[in-house]
């Protein structure tokens, strides 16, 4: 079978040609899926060309469908022969055929886009007035109400309150309305999410929330971003790409596939540890936290949710927020991730609901406190203080959706 592909900023057209049975499902399966990782809401299936197709690539064309309507995407086919046809009539899916042109959607007058990246691509839109911004505050120790206007991030405990929480903290970031943990001693991550409909602009869940960051406000720009074939988006890269674009500091959660997730996480509940990790010993680091050796979950879904700032322009913030914030290189840093099972992000997301939806809705497979890289020697342990690792490692993004707060002006107002 040969397959050819061709891409819009919407859309990917994929013709197919030859026989769509068992022998040619794989092959034809991985096209459909590599369309659908590219985050184009629209894929449009040419089989003018197949003169055959059984059950089985009938299978391979209702599994894509399917992934894509989950996502709010569509599935077209555009032109189909008349085996096509028919099979697609007595599998009740003639629905799907649509020969008309269909048009491309134009854009709502917008404000104008703002363009980052460093060799990838990313593209953000104020949705905001100028004026507004978030702020972010340090939590000791409290509990924590929070809606689709809240980034957090820190030790987090899914209890009702602080003597609940006592032995069950662990890495925890918030964004969308849902909380995602992953609790020293338990065996795998938790998540809480709100009952949110979509309907309602507040939708409130809380937790227990000890040494964390916490912005409210005004979602300011919304976005999307694409590595190029050659040129990887690192975390800090994004980070600092989103600082610059914005002009000072910022809270952001961005979703979207994973390149590979690099951080650590509890070992031991946080609120259990004898001395602050800055006191703590290589030994005692290790029997604190674990430590991924090297960047994990490739090709799955990654949920950052971080809080930044430029070099120059962290003085606008609070000095306990301040204090939490890493010298990554291109900005100061603080940022938490999750990951989980694999689900397309479309291009066009744009409801920070998504971000709520991907961490409720899919395995989450860890939760952890973003570390960057610094040396050579791959024995030694990260140290969450700093950010800095012996190995050569990050976390990374493929592509994604940005959500971010803004936290001061440019010229340093505080928020």
């Amino acid at each position: 079978m040969k397959i050819t592909r061709t891409t819009t900023d919407t859309c990917v057209r994929l013709a197919l040609d030859g026989r769509l049975d068992a022998s040619w499902s794989e092959h034809a399966g991985a096209a459909l899926d590599e369309a659908i990782r590219s985050g184009r809401s629209r894929l449009e299936l040419d089989l003018a060309a197949v003169n055959f197709i059984s059950s089985v690539g009938i299978g391979v064309i209702l599994r894509a469908n399917a992934r894509l309507r989950a996502v709010k995407g569509t599935l077209t086919v555009v032109a189909a022969s008349a085996s096509v046809r028919d099979m697609l009539r007595i599998s009740r899916l003639e629905g799907l055929i649509h020969t008309e042109p269909v048009p491309e959607p134009r854009a709502a007058a917008a404000a104008p886009i703002i363009r980052f990246g460093r060799g990838w691509h990313g593209e953000l839109e104020a949705i905001a007035p100028e004026q507004a911004c978030g702020a972010v505050e340090f939590l000791a120790a409290a509990r924590l109400t929070l809606d689709t206007t809240t980034f957090a991030l820190g030790h987090l405990a899914l209890a009702n309150s602080i003597d609940e929480a006592r032995g069950y903290f662990g890495e925890g970031l918030a964004a969308g309305a849902t909380i995602a943990v992953a609790p020293a001693h338990a065996p795998r991550p938790d998540c809480l999410a709100s009952a949110s409909d979509g309907r309602t602009p507040h939708h409130f869940v809380s937790c227990i929330a000890r040494e964390a960051l916490v912005a409210r406000g005004t979602i300011t720009h919304v976005g999307h971003f694409e590595r190029s074939a050659t040129d990887p988006i690192g975390l800090r890269d994004l980070a600092s790409s989103l600082v610059d674009a914005v002009g000072g500091p910022i809270a952001f959660c961005a979703i979207g596939e994973c390149g590979g997730a690099f951080g650590a996480w509890t070992r031991v509940s946080p609120d259990l540890w004898t001395r602050p990790v800055a006191e703590m010993t290589d030994d005692e680091l290790r029997a604190n936290l674990r430590f991924a050796g090297e960047p994990m979950h490739a090709g799955e879904s990654l949920a950052v949710v971080a809080v930044a700032a430029p070099h120059g322009g962290a003085a606008a913030l609070p000095a306990s927020v301040r204090a939490q914030l890493a010298d990554c290189g291109p900005c100061l840093l603080h940022a938490h991730l999750a990951t989980v099972s694999y689900r397309p992000v479309p291009r066009n997301t744009r409801d920070i609901l998504a971000a709520g939806a991907l961490l409720a809705e899919q395995p989450l497979r860890s939760v952890m406190h973003a570390l960057h890289a610094q040396g050579a020697d791959a024995g030694a342990p990260a140290h969450p203080s700093t950010g800095s690792h012996a190995a050569a490692h990050e976390t990374q993004f493929v592509r994604g959706s940005a959500w971010v707060m803004r936290l001061a002006h440019a010229k340093g107002g505080a928020a």
